[in-house]
């Protein structure tokens, strides 16, 4: 595997709930701020991206070991370091790379989000939300700090203030769809049916072939029981991706509910073969 495999360096702006709650949200944090014209282009392997993660830990380490008196550059070496290493599971060894950058530079407020979010992976939430208070205090316009500290006091149970923080996401980056996607989400936790298709829907305005929006619009609806509107969701998610097993569990859900047993039950069981845990998820959305 090769490091410019990974969804790292370009999918900060790809947060969602699920992400975040796996050790890939490291990953995600691990974007170093733009580059300037001085290190917009380093000539050592630990930047070129095309290595596969052993090498290119090797490679950083190496880049450290020999010195640099460019700061920023040595941060940013420690930082691919410690995506490689959460990449291979190794997130105690990352987060001693995130505490290195950090002491390398107190006030860059990036090194506190990747740090929280190596703490959300571990699910030490206390920790992640001092830290993402600290990075915000530090670089307060960063609507990914507001979106990873709301999706933090979700997973606390704080919805009043996973709220606060998503509202801030969302009139900071306004034509991004993770915002309104996580707070579509946090607004289904609070049975808030109507705000939870709003959002949806401006996802799907914003980006028309997200099957995801199409299916997370698609179960408000059955939890509506608004079944003429869930049905023809889950057709357009599987019209963009034939193989979405939530949305072939809504399809089979919505036609054995309207009289259609069969084909529903024929749904079900294509989409247990596709994915044998995707009814514990559609549990999880509270559809009984």
């Amino acid at each position: 595997m090769r490091l410019r495999a990974f969804p790292i360096f370009t999918a900060r702006a790809a947060l969602s709930v699920s992400a975040m709650l796996s050790a890939g949200l490291l990953a995600t944090a691990l974007l170093t701020p733009p580059a300037t014209a001085k290190d917009e282009a380093p000539s050592d392997p630990c930047f070129d991206g095309k290595l596969s993660i052993k090498d290119v830990l090797d490679a950083c380490q190496a880049f450290i070991d020999k010195g640099n008196d460019d700061k920023k550059l040595v941060i940013r070496a420690h930082s691919v370091r410690a995506m490689g290493l959460s990449a291979t599971g190794n997130l105690d060894a990352a987060m001693d790379e995130i505490y290195t950058a950090v002491a390398i530079d107190p006030k860059r407020a990036n090194s506190y989000f990747m740090r929280a979010a190596a703490y959300h992976a571990k699910k030490d939430y206390d920790k992640a939300v001092a830290d993402l208070d600290t990075a915000i205090e530090l670089k307060e316009d960063d609507p990914d700090f507001y979106l990873l500290r709301g999706l933090v006091y979700s997973q606390k149970n704080d919805y009043d203030a996973a709220l606060t923080d998503l509202n801030k996401k969302v009139k900071l980056d306004p034509k991004t769809t993770n915002g309104y996607s996580n707070r579509g989400e946090l607004y289904r936790k609070r049975k808030e049916f109507d705000s939870a298709v709003a959002d949806y829907t401006k996802v799907i305005e914003l980006d028309p072939e997200s099957a995801k929006g199409y299916v997370d619009r698609g179960w408000i609806y059955v939890l509506q029981d608004n079944l003429d509107k869930a049905g023809p969701d889950f057709d357009t998610a599987l019209e963009i991706q034939a193989n979405n097993a939530l949305a072939l569990v809504g399809r089979g859900v919505v036609k054995s509910r309207t009289g259609d047993a069969t084909d529903g039950s024929a749904d079900l069981r294509m989409a247990e073969r596709l994915e044998p845990g995707v009814f514990e998820q559609v549990r999880a959305l509270g559809v009984k």
